[in-house]
């Protein structure tokens, strides 16, 4: 998927924001999520490492073959991130649980902000809220991301960042119309 840098700015509204209903597309993608602690604080922590992640792809150069500018990602994050040194509680135990699961290593900062490259077609998803399900139990959270409607696309980058922020599961996506969003607080 192509990620203008329009797109990337509407994207970094919805995470501060809740979208407004008529935006939505005709089809979403929802992750279930269970957290311990707070879901605020999850929820804080994730759309943080999100918008400085958009931020980043709206303003740096990914052709040079310098690093690109991660002082502000948030200090959790970037400890988390393979040979990031000594993350929080939480992120170890989301980088654990995502090794669990996936059976894949930590994500390298780097790697995994260039998947914000505006020019790259790699990220097949774009955030489009975080809330909480009606009926769901304690902890549990919905992840909403935009796909163009596709069942199939790229989101291991999404999966990682969910469990990083701490997250005890985080469940493969369901296509669903927005009136199942629009039913839901977001958190």
């Amino acid at each position: 998927m192509l990620h203008e840098i329009e797109d990337l700015g509407a994207e970094r509204s919805r995470v501060s924001r809740r979208p407004e209903s008529a935006s939505a597309p005709p089809v979403l993608a929802h992750f279930e999520l269970a957290v311990d602690g707070d879901p605020a604080a999850y929820a804080s922590r994730l759309r943080g490492a999100l918008d400085a992640a958009l931020a980043i792809a709206a303003t740096a150069s990914f052709d040079d073959a310098a690093e690109l500018p991660v002082g502000t990602m948030p200090a959790w994050f970037s400890g988390v991130c393979r040979g990031g040194g000594s993350p929080e509680p939480f992120a170890a135990e989301g980088r654990d649980r995502y090794a669990e699961r996936t059976g894949g290593a930590p994500w390298d900062l780097q790697d995994w902000l260039s998947r914000f490259d505006p020019d790259l077609e790699v990220r097949g998803w774009a955030w489009w809220d975080l809330t909480r399900p009606p009926a769901g139990a304690e902890g549990a959270l919905r992840l909403w991301a935009d796909t163009w409607g596709e069942p199939f696309f790229a989101w291991e980058d999404l999966r990682w960042l969910a469990h990083a922020a701490g997250a005890r599961s985080v469940a493969d996506p369901v296509l669903v119309r927005p009136a199942v969003w629009e039913g839901e607080t977001s958190a």
